[in-house]
């Protein structure tokens, strides 16, 4: 039996779904062996060149994985006299050991449901981490977070994962203007999102938004539309403070938002500085994350033609699913306290679905969602939208 004082770390050398091969390979079981092998033991895993996740598994059956910045919570325990299953969210993964008799210290760890094998060795020393790219599929393993794991975490507002979105909107378009509801659009928008974190529980985020336009159309003094794209739109950002309670369930917090005339045309920009508060606020569960994004923006110099009061929001909801899947819909509102004719709502309901899926080591999670206007400006606004999304997690310098 393999005692604890051995069990410093161990350092997974392969994770493909093709066999490992040895010279001799013999199960490693007994439910008091497992116990032991796995109690206060660390696994550390390069998920890409330059970025590893560590797993902590304690002995009271409690575990969490460190990766992109971010911890994920486990639990784990021994099942009948040949498996260890770790469970995160409403998943649960099991895995089987078998040891090499050739070669000392060597184990190679395989998931039950899969089939896909990881091979580590055992040591007591730290080592360094494995010499090549190591990734585990969207299931995780004992070192590294599954999709449903990531997932989870991105639709938390104060997560400590840095992402980039890319967003591809079709925009139809309806109102009274003679040839509105012939109008469509199909807008771009790139939105990272940096959190810096200040505390266990606080972050500081900014969030710049660079919307481009491919084509939209834009009526004119006459009254008539005409075609415009590609170009820059005006650029918003906001950067905020959001705090976690203790036990993690609930997020609140605000900040500033803003707006800059960068747009390259003028047809498709308000050629305005805008600046406002927001505040914003969550709760978050096992079955998902409910919350709701509200700012106000007032025009604070650039074109003195026109006023400028628009209080914006989002509300949103995600529904966890197996397998990195969710149901989610963030409809984005405003209300235009200047305008001068019409409804002075935008008011869209919306309902989609994202996949979140571990490639080569990194999470990427692709959504579609689709939004019907139920409020709209009465001369011209939208009337529904298809949303493609596409986020990427990155590490953070810091």
């Amino acid at each position: 039996m393999i005692s604890r004082f051995l069990l410093a770390l161990l350092v997974f050398s392969v994770c493909v779904a093709q066999p490992v091969y040895a010279d001799d390979w013999v199960d490693f079981t007994g439910a008091e062996v497992l116990r032991e092998f796995v109690s206060d033991t660390s696994a550390e895993i390069e998920l890409k060149p330059g970025v590893t996740a560590l797993g902590n598994y304690h002995a009271d059956g409690t575990a969490e994985i460190v990766a992109w910045g971010e911890t994920f919570k486990r639990t784990w325990e021994v099942v009948g006299e040949d498996q260890v299953c770790y469970t995160a969210l409403a998943e649960t993964n099991c895995f089987t050991f078998e040891r090499n008799l050739d070669v000392p210290g060597e184990y190679r760890a395989r998931n039950v449901e899969t089939g896909n094998l990881i091979a580590f060795h055992v040591s007591e020393t730290p080592t360094a981490v494995a010499s090549r790219a190591t990734a585990t599929d969207s299931q995780g393993g004992l070192g590294s977070p599954s999709a449903s794991e990531v997932a989870a975490e991105l639709s938390n507002p104060n997560t400590n994962m840095g992402s980039l979105t890319t967003l591809f909107n079709y925009v139809s378009y309806d109102g009274d203007l003679p040839g509105a509801g012939n109008q469509s659009g199909f807008l771009g928008l790139f939105q990272p999102s940096l959190p810096y974190a200040l505390s266990p529980t606080t972050n500081l985020f900014v969030r710049p938004a660079i919307p481009v336009i491919f084509s939209q159309g834009v009526p004119n003094q006459s009254g008539e539309f005409q075609s415009e794209g590609i170009d820059l739109g005006d650029i918003s950002f906001d950067a905020s403070l959001l705090k976690s309670n203790s036990t993690g369930s609930a997020v609140f917090g605000g900040g500033i938002v803003g707006t800059l005339p960068t747009a390259t045309n003028d047809a498709l920009g308000g050629d305005q500085w805008l600046l406002g508060p927001e505040v914003i606020g969550a709760i978050i569960r096992q079955w998902g994350v409910v919350g709701l994004l509200v700012s106000h923006q007032w025009d604070v110099a650039g074109n003195d033609d026109f006023n400028t009061s628009v209080t914006a929001g989002q509300a949103f909801f995600i529904f966890n699913l197996k397998d990195g899947w969710q149901i989610t819909g963030s409809p984005v509102f405003s209300y235009d306290h200047e305008a001068s004719s019409g409804n002075e709502w935008t008011l869209p309901l919306g309902l989609g679905l994202s996949k979140t899926k571990i490639i080569k080591g990194r999470p990427w999670q692709f959504g579609l969602e689709y939004q019907h206007y139920v409020k709209s400006p009465d001369l011209f606004g939208p009337n529904w939208q298809i949303q493609f999304s596409v986020t990427k997690v990155v590490a953070l310098p810091w």
